[in-house]
């Protein structure tokens, strides 16, 4: 008699029908049919050491592969719990994520059962586009199918699956699907009038930028953008998930946004502004004006008709796919006369230099056993090999790697979104490492971002990802820090502080081998040795937490409280006269 499958094993059948190659996953018992069934169907299993890190880890892989399925498997109870950070990361940055969480049996509900006693997918539900709970088993392809596609659809984010143990464990007569048959639906398309306003639009501007955004990564339109700016006689500035979409070195990239708000300042501003897939908010200025000027004229492609208008309206909105809008305007614009726009271009590329240049003139070493944390950076971006994938956490860490990244193509820059998530970096870094094979990967995290998800050394080493993990040591909570001193005075500070922690005895004790680094002109060398090792490597890198980050005085506003109440991060709150 031939033993029947367990219904859970379908699930990975599903996946593989849906392109998916790379699982990662922290085990559960009750997830066993779906993880022993991945070998059979091609999937390979990256196992963390937490659950939030393999979340992380699917997000990362998904934004590294250009907008391929990121998948996530954790178990019930805790394991769901821990990986909630994770989801609403994606939710936050809109990234095409699958998380499935085991459940108690449904047959045993009201029970007091292991793991069970609350909903799971109504907390999801607020934070993913889809949350479902399978409760049958020969419907568990059609629902791994349906999630995958609408994670990927239109305007993409995380879905949710909660699949119960009794579902899971259920044996089955059903064979695996035959997924040959299985066609995605294309991405939606411009209308002919937008694209001929677009066009216009161009026609008409002299100072004209396209900002790309995760919606161009994530549609892999890197070289779309390359074609269009050479075509089209337009530079293309980054959006904060899209930094590295074009080689650093093309006369036509200009780098982060914040080179629009120093062009605006130097009397130059954009008068026209293309936003492809970048969402106006935070990383643009917010309402502000200061990135995307109020007198130029925008428009907005977006597939998410929610967020046309948000911040201020688009002068022409077009909601569509990103790729295939792109695809119509290189068609439309192929053909015509176009002017370079080069002086244009090279002013905004000028500004790119302007981050080095704040610190050019302090001392490497600031203080003995110390280095300036910009000098750091910048001597760590310069060794990298070419290409290398940089993965940054949030705080002033982020700030500094942001800055000085060069450009590693697109995709291949994430750091720290919307939700502000420290301890993303070490399973981002883990997703790019699995996305892109052979591509050299550095992992850099602030101390007290480093603190959150450590342990993941053991997986970098377990399964051989030769990541360099970079912690910046200034033994605080930097940006916390610096925003209580600016807005209470000097030394006026409550739990910002921490220990000096040697990170590279921690990285040994996981077998990783790590160094520490309190001298400039040892860090070069380092980086270099830790890459040429082709294993995962830590460097426990000592800065100056005396030298404060400044765009961390710029979030935390005027704190004279001449505008209203100081709110550190947002908008001061106006007094009333």
């Amino acid at each position: 008699m031939t033993k029947k499958r367990a219904a859970g094993e379908l699930a990975a059948a599903a996946l593989a029908g849906l392109g998916v190659s790379e699982l990662f996953a922290l085990h559960g018992s009750h997830l066993d049919p779906l993880f022993m069934a991945c070998e059979e169907f091609g999937i390979r299993i990256t196992d963390t050491r937490h659950e939030a890190s393999a979340g992380h880890a699917a997000d990362g892989y998904a934004r590294a592969s250009n907008g391929k399925l990121g998948v996530c498997a954790v178990t019930s109870g805790p394991g769901f719990t821990n990986a909630l950070t994770a989801i609403t990361n994606a939710w936050l940055d809109r990234i095409p994520t699958l998380f499935i969480a085991g459940a108690a049996p449904l047959r045993e509900a009201e029970l007091n059962t292991l793991q069970g006693g609350f909903d799971a997918v109504a907390m999801a539900a607020p934070v993913t586009k889809w949350a479902q709970r399978v409760a049958e088993p020969g419907r568990i392809v059609e629902y791994v199918r349906r999630a995958g596609e609408i994670a990927l659809s239109g305007s993409p984010g995380p879905v949710f699956l909660e699949i119960p143990i009794d579902v899971m464990f259920t044996p089955t007569e059903e064979v695996a699907p035959d997924v040959s048959t299985w066609k995605r639906p294309a991405p939606s398309g411009p209308t002919p009038d937008a694209i001929a306003g677009v066009i216009e639009m161009f026609r008409k501007a002299e100072r004209p930028v396209v900002i790309a955004g995760g919606g161009a990564v994530l549609t892999n339109s890197g070289e779309r953008l390359r074609r269009l700016a050479e075509l089209m006689g337009v530079p293309v500035i980054a959006g904060q998930k899209a930094l590295g979409v074009l080689p650093d070195d093309h006369p036509y990239y200009a780098g982060a946004a914040a080179g629009l708000a120093a062009a605006a300042a130097n009397g130059t501003p954009a008068d026209a502004v293309l936003l492809v897939g970048a969402r106006m908010g935070m990383f643009l200025g917010g309402a502000m004006g200061a990135i995307i000027p109020q007198a130029a004229y925008v428009a907005q492609i977006e597939s998410n008709p929610e967020e046309i208008g948000r911040v201020r309206n688009a002068d022409l909105p077009i909601v569509a796919d990103a790729g295939a809008t792109l695809d119509a305007l290189l068609k439309a614009a192929e053909g015509e006369s176009w002017p370079k726009r080069e002086e244009w271009a090279a002013t905004l590329r000028g500004f790119r230099s302007k981050a080095r240049q704040a610190f050019a003139d302090a001392p490497l070493n600031t203080r003995p056993g110390a280095i300036h944390p910009g000098h750091a950076v910048a001597a760590v971006m310069d060794a990298l090999p070419e290409g290398t994938a940089v993965i940054a956490d949030g705080g002033e860490a982020g700030n500094w790697v942001g800055d000085l990244v060069r450009s590693p193509g697109a995709g291949q820059h994430l750091r720290c979104g919307y939700l502000g998530c420290l301890g993303i970096s070490p399973g981002m870094a883990i997703g790019a490492a699995r996305a892109n094979p052979g591509r050299p990967v550095v992992c850099f995290a602030g101390d007290g971002g480093a603190g959150f998800n450590i342990q993941e050394l053991d997986t970098m080493m377990r399964h051989r990802l030769p990541i360099v993990t970079v912690v910046l040591n200034n033994a605080e909570w930097g940006m916390s820090r610096n925003a209580q001193n600016l807005l209470y005075g000097k030394n006026r500070e409550v739990i910002v502080a921490l220990e000096d922690t040697h990170f590279e005895t921690v990285a040994e004790g996981f077998g990783v081998p790590g160094v520490r680094i309190d001298r400039y002109e040892d860090l070069a060398p380092a980086v270099k040795e830790a890459f040429a090792s082709g294993e995962p490597r830590l460097l426990n890198v000592i800065i100056d937490a005396a030298v404060m980050h400044p765009r961390t005085r710029m979030m935390v506003g005027d704190v004279s409280g001449a505008d209203g109440v100081p709110i550190p991060y947002y908008a001061n709150i106006p007094q009333k006269a």
